[in-house]
């Protein structure tokens, strides 16, 4: 008698199990796209590329930073391989999850969600130098910097303790400016100063300076 029950429950069992195989194999699966990368443009405004090409329906971006707050919103363009979306009212300084759901890879038939993480960090206030290229036969220097920036007034020094080697100013740039110098020694280090020069949409304008060693390029 017991090892009838026995025989009962094992076969009850693997009727159940078929019976749960059967309806998960019945659930098409979901395969999201995945994010190639995740770019923080300023202003509030990211851009989500994904590996492949995406399908939309109903699309919404939800947003959490690292401290638990939720943000408002806003799609801004929405493309085959890419969405680019900003979030309202952000604070710098954080990171943050994103959620797009109503997405689906091309050929696929669900629609998903897919979730990444976007950081916005604090904005410099006072310009950097990236390099300075000097070029020995046209007598040239121009210095990179490594964001946007804004001019007012700007002046540019170059010394060696002695002299300021440079004649005029050539050109400004948004990411840069180039101006007009005596000879200078290759491989010999100067001192620089470049007044008059502020980030993109910062509050003053600023003076910098450093050094760089003349190099023949």
């Amino acid at each position: 008698m017991k090892k009838n029950k026995r025989n009962t429950a094992r076969r009850f069992f693997v009727t159940l199990m078929i019976m749960v195989w059967m309806v998960v194999a019945a659930v098409p699966a979901f395969a999201a796209p995945k994010v190639r990368k995740a770019e923080y443009e300023g202003k509030g405004r990211v851009e989500v590329d994904f590996n492949s090409k995406v399908r939309y329906k109903n699309v919404k971006v939800t947003v959490k930073d690292n401290k638990g707050a939720s943000y408002s919103t806003k799609i801004n363009e929405k493309d085959d391989d890419d969405l680019t979306f900003t979030i309202k009212n952000f604070k710098t300084g954080r990171t943050y999850t994103y959620t797009i759901s109503g997405v689906r890879k091309s050929g696929e038939k669900n629609y998903g969600s897919v979730t990444g993480k976007v950081s916005i960090p604090v904005p410099a206030t006072t310009p950097r130098v990236k390099k300075a290229d000097y070029d020995r036969e046209d007598r040239e220097v121009e210095f990179e910097f490594t964001g946007r920036v804004q001019w007012k007034g700007a002046k540019v020094t170059i010394t060696d303790g002695s002299r300021n080697y440079v004649t005029r100013i050539l050109e400004k740039d948004s990411d840069s400016i180039e101006v007009k110098v005596g000879k200078l020694t290759v491989g010999k280090k100067y001192t620089y100063k470049i007044s008059g020069v502020r980030v993109k949409d910062a509050s003053s304008y600023k003076t910098i300076s450093g050094t760089f060693i003349a190099r023949d390029n």
